[in-house]
């Protein structure tokens, strides 16, 4: 080899070097995970991954003229497709629509065929999905109708063909999902009522009873959250849930409901309704053994404080924020994601004992 050529051969070398540490600088960081790894769960010192990963998310209410919901709804669909493509389901804890009308459904809808695909959605049924509008007065909907729509698109969402309540069960990678769901319109003007049947709750019992038979963690969902267990329901929070006790209305199972829910400390309860942020007091109430473990899934259209506020931005409310859940053998971690700022704000580890 002449001097010309193996002054070449160097050059080139010595270029294909620079190139490649430069690439290497270029490459993006992965999103980190619940324990250090990527976003899916993986560990870099023992590569321990999860067994099953879902999302949650909810209180959408969109065609709020009020907030961004729109816009967030968006966002929050992108952040999953994005950090947890390994994701088995969403969980909607309800409010998915502002008034429950055929136009905001398609644009759940079809929003989330565009960014998700085939993804299954589940939803539940919250207040403003029973068609209640403030200042509208009680019963200002027909409940049949209502429900008809729901089922309708809960059955588009997820796949699910058989869902003909607002309330039903599915299994997904060995675990079991029970979704709950109030049967009536608004029966006051604050809409802070959630009837359950007696058909309900005997189906839920019967649920229960079967789901604990798989030893596994039950997975429930409610859109109102009962009062003292999360962020928005703690004394001195103007609580505008359900009226505490089954009295408030004589025929309404839904306190009852919780009894049978405590009784099995498996239970995971994910809810919405308040909008109380992750950074709020007590986004989880953990049940340590003797009771389930309730979760506050804050809202992907706009989030509340702990001062009883929403953040204005150009006079709408602002904020959105979501969770991923990482399933384990023996744990099961919960990440709050801010799908503004793209950031992670909560982290928790629930023990499955």
């Amino acid at each position: 080899m002449n001097y010309f050529k193996k002054s070449a051969a160097v050059t080139s070398v010595v270029a294909a070097l620079l190139i490649a540490l430069l690439c290497a600088g270029c490459t993006k960081t992965p999103e980190k995970g619940p324990d250090g790894g990527t976003a899916a769960g993986t560990q870099a010192d023992n590569n321990e991954r999860p067994l099953f990963v879902f999302n949650v998310i909810g209180d959408m209410q969109l065609d709020y003229e009020k907030s961004y919901c729109e816009e967030n709804y968006t966002k929050a669909l992108q952040s999953i497709a994005e950090i947890s493509p390994e994701s088995a389901l969403v969980l909607s804890t309800g409010d998915n629509t502002q008034h429950s009308r055929d136009d905001e459904y398609a644009l759940l809808v079809n929003k989330k065929k565009e960014i998700l695909g085939d993804l299954p959605m589940y939803l539940a049924i919250g207040n403003h999905d029973r068609g209640y509008v403030e200042g509208y007065g009680a019963g200002n909907a027909d409940f049949d109708e209502i429900k008809g729509r729901f089922v309708e698109n809960a059955r588009i969402t997820s796949g699910k063909g058989d869902i003909d309540e607002v309330y039903y069960s599915f299994e997904a990678g060995g675990y079991r999902f029970i979704i709950l769901g109030s049967e009536a319109v608004s029966r006051n003007d604050t809409c802070n009522d959630v009837y359950i049947s007696d058909a309900q709750y005997n189906w839920f019992v019967s649920e229960m009873r079967s789901a604990a038979g798989t030893g596994g963690p039950v997975f429930v969902v409610i859109h109102e959250p009962y009062y003292n267990t999360v962020s928005g329901t703690l004394p001195g929070q103007n609580w505008n849930g359900n009226p505490a006790g089954d009295g408030f209305y004589e025929d309404n199972k839904y306190e009852a409901l919780k009894e049978v829910i405590d009784g099995y400390p498996q239970a995971v309860v994910f809810s919405g309704h308040t909008h109380w942020e992750f950074k709020s007091k007590s986004p989880v109430s953990f049940g340590d053994g003797d009771h389930a473990t309730y979760i506050n899934a804050s809202s992907v259209g706009y989030l509340w404080n702990d001062k009883n506020e929403g953040y204005l931005l150009n006079n709408k409310y602002s904020g959105s924020e979501g969770m991923f859940v990482y399933v384990y053998s023996d744990k099961i971690i919960i990440k709050g994601r801010d799908f503004i700022n793209n950031s992670w704000i909560l982290e928790e580890s629930i023990p499955i004992r």
